[in-house]
């Protein structure tokens, strides 16, 4: 129980005679910068996590025809020049419906005409990013919902901090006049 008293007077939250108005006022707001957050930052993480949840599963679906094939590198080119060594690769393949397609990747200096690589493609043959998944999608949603919580967070944390110095600066500017009055008493 005195654990307990400790910690509600360390933030304040006892009628002490001590404590000046500056005190109450800086309590008051880091009082209101709470509730402002816990007000806040649950609808709005739990708004921008579920707008991008749906994005995710909405992507998974378009991109659940994607699928690895063999392409057949056709031509290899090379950059080279101050500080530049880029390789890239011809590929040549047919999609299902006997159309040939070609495309140009950056590739390792290895990679020679005639050597198979595993490319994605969609269900018309065109190349395409690997199947977006599960866990990306739900990575991506935790991540955004942390940064919900970020941005409604940070700029209370500075206004309260920017507050507290402020009054940091007056309550010190109260002990040196508090000093300087009992200094200038006279002692009986």
């Amino acid at each position: 129980m005195e654990r307990l008293g400790r910690v509600r007077r360390r933030f304040g939250f006892d009628r002490n005679d001590l404590r000046r108005g500056v005190d109450r006022r800086q309590w008051a707001v880091g009082v209101g910068a709470v509730a402002l957050f816990a007000g806040l930052a649950p609808p709005a993480a739990t708004a921008l996590a579920m707008e991008t949840y749906r994005h995710g599963v909405q992507a998974e679906r378009q991109q659940a025809a994607n699928h690895r094939i063999d392409a057949r590198v056709t031509e290899t080119k090379s950059q080279d020049g101050a500080g530049l060594r880029h390789a890239y690769a011809e590929l040549s393949w047919t999609s299902p419906d006997g159309r040939a397609h070609t495309a140009v990747i950056p590739a390792d200096k290895s990679v020679k005409p005639g050597m198979s690589h595993r490319i994605w493609v969609d269900g018309a043959g065109h190349l395409a990013r690997a199947p977006r998944t599960r866990t990306d999608t739900i990575a991506t949603t935790a991540v955004s919902g942390l940064i919900a919580v970020a941005a409604v967070g940070l700029p209370l944390l500075a206004a309260y901090l920017v507050t507290r110095r402020r009054y940091d600066r007056r309550r010190e500017a109260l002990w040196d006049e508090s000093w300087t009055t009992l200094t200038h008493r006279e002692t009986y």
